[in-house]
């Protein structure tokens, strides 16, 4: 059975990578699979340690193998909490990253356990970086992932509080 991958529309990203977004039993069983799918090449993994070994133990094996050094990571793993959020900085980084890959042009795909929440947090922002528009932006990534958005007040200030950096983002990297 193959699980739903959506693609979140990025205003200003003609000449780059494109972003995709799913849960974790898209990716789990085969994560090299779920990124030839749909062309990717970069990996950002909101799971939290525990939720990867009750799972599929041997994905986050392979998700410590593809990271590297170069500055060009080919998987981000920011463990964070269900319905809960990490502190700033290590999104934004995330979110630095994913920006910086697809302006590369490498497409990127964000997954958390249902591919909702923690992902809509780093699919919101880097929708911000690309020009979207902050007030819209949740309303749009939920028209591209039904039922996708922020899961309650914590997320939500999360996004708030770092649209104006991410915002800057493109225009840095």
């Amino acid at each position: 059975m193959l699980h739903r991958i959506d693609e979140i529309p990025l205003k200003a990203a003609q000449d780059t990578g494109r972003l995709f977004v799913t849960n974790f039993s898209a990716v789990g069983p085969d994560a090299q699979a779920a990124l030839d799918r749909v062309g990717a090449s970069v990996l950002v993994c909101m799971l939290t340690s525990r939720e990867i070994e009750l799972r599929y133990p041997e994905y986050g094996v392979w998700l410590e193998s593809r990271s590297d050094e170069t500055g060009n990571p080919r998987a981000l793993w920011l463990p964070t909490p269900d319905g809960s959020v990490t502190s700033d900085e290590p999104v934004l980084k995330v979110v630095a990253s994913v920006v910086a890959a697809m302006e590369r042009g490498d497409s990127v795909l964000v997954h958390c356990g249902a591919g909702m929440a923690r992902t809509a947090v780093i699919g919101i922002l880097t929708m911000v970086a690309f020009g979207a528009d902050p007030a819209t932006a949740a309303v749009d990534f939920r028209a591209a992932r039904p039922g996708g958005g922020p899961d309650g007040p914590p997320q939500e200030h999360q996004i708030a509080r770092l649209r104006g950096a991410a915002r800057q983002l493109q225009a840095s990297s």
